[in-house]
């Protein structure tokens, strides 16, 4: 079998107005994705996604890993990942960055066609599951206010959740007293993570994590500038609350920098930004040897949330998945696998593959050429 041909498409959904998300990484007013199809001389045609601007990883695909790749066996990922990222185009786009994006939407099809080749779901390949349902917990509570966000915390755990995250890294007392007012509402047991988006600086972060501590907050997620070491060990030692990252980090090696230097306690790779299947795999086998637990960030489309979930049952060390609740067309309509939470669980697709097909009525609605939306990052709060 060889690969003939690899295509992408780019996908934008307008959001309405109480749709729009507002977080330290900039308001969002749309929702885009890049997804890749890797063809096969045989017929088999795998499907990846990944996660950045897609004007420029589909220019990345199509003039860089494409005439590398087309001619290869597909089920050799091994020898893909060594030509495209240690020998080929990739590195010359330096080692992190948008070139590993474009090369983890390529991974997941080729991991689709692996298992389509051999009838089995992904999770399967991976070593079989260690668990038979994923933990999630919900993302969808962003700045409001404290009555509002209450309000939103209570439904979900009607719908069934029993973790949930707050964004902050905006105004530190406002931050601790909606925490505050969800903690004194949803219990002591409950579980609540808080994310900064990176928006706090060094100061104002060492108030965040003990104030968030004393209200019993499981992590503080991208507290500082994520590719900032020094300072987020300096935060980790002088703090009790965990401190969370890796949404916005690439490879093995950016995340073996942080955990070497005790950085970091919960790893949150994107499997549509870090590499794709086989480098979270990697994260994974160095994760266990500084014996840190992988949550998976997840918050993009359907395609990167199923891939997301056959990694998570199939995770040794993976206790909870994030779970986007925000308005999302390109991950609600996307696919024919209903990807939906149940009591705080999830399960993955259980056909070949990814073991989900795209709707050609969705691809049609929301295929995008124009230019991608630019959000500016707000700046790091300092303390007061």
């Amino acid at each position: 079998m060889k690969i003939t041909d690899i295509k992408t498409i780019r996908l934008r959904a307008s959001l309405p107005s109480e749709g729009k998300v507002h977080s330290g990484s900039g308001v969002r007013a749309s929702r885009s994705a890049l997804l890749v199809e890797v063809h096969t001389d045989e017929g088999i045609t795998g499907i990846g996604s990944c996660s950045g601007n897609g004007m420029l990883i589909e220019i990345i695909v199509d003039r860089i890993l494409k005439p590398l790749l087309v001619g290869m066996d597909p089920t050799n990922i091994e020898q893909i990942w060594d030509k495209a990222y240690f020998r080929g185009g990739v590195r010359a786009l330096r080692s992190r960055g948008i070139g590993v994006v474009a090369l983890s939407g390529i991974d997941i099809a080729l991991w689709d066609i692996l298992g389509k080749i051999r009838g089995l779901p992904i999770y399967q390949l991976l070593g079989g599951p260690r668990r038979e349902k994923v933990r999630v917990y919900a993302t969808a509570l962003y700045p409001d206010a404290v009555e509002r966000v209450v309000q939103k915390a209570v439904a979900l755990a009607e719908q069934g959740f029993c973790a949930l995250k707050i964004k902050v890294g905006f105004d530190l007392a406002q931050e601790v007293a909606i925490v505050g007012a969800v903690r004194k509402q949803l219990g002591k047991d409950f579980t609540i993570m808080t994310d900064a988006n990176q928006g706090y600086k060094i100061d104002s972060a060492v108030k965040a994590a003990t104030a968030f501590r004393e209200l019993g907050v499981t992590w503080l997620e991208e507290p500082l500038f994520c590719e900032d070491i020094e300072a987020h060990a300096r935060l980790k030692s002088q703090s009790q609350v965990p401190i969370a990252l890796g949404e916005n980090l690439h490879t093995r090696f950016a995340f073996e920098a942080f955990m070497a230097r005790n950085a970091v306690d919960f790893l949150q790779p994107d499997v549509a930004r870090a590499g794709g299947i086989s480098e979270i795999m990697q994260i994974a086998v160095i994760a266990e040897k500084y014996q840190r637990p992988i949550s998976l960030h997840t918050w993009g489309d359907g395609v990167a949330l199923a891939a997301s979930l056959h990694l998570s049952v199939a995770l040794k060390n993976s206790p909870i998945m994030e779970l986007d609740l925000t308005h999302n067309p390109l991950r609600a309509e996307l696919t024919d696998w209903p990807l939906e939470q149940h009591d705080g669980f999830m399960t993955p697709p259980d056909g070949p593959g990814l073991g989900i097909n795209l709707i050609p009525q969705a691809l049609k609605k929301y295929t995008f050429a124009g230019p991608e939306e630019i959000t500016l990052w707000q700046e790091p709060v300092a303390a007061r």
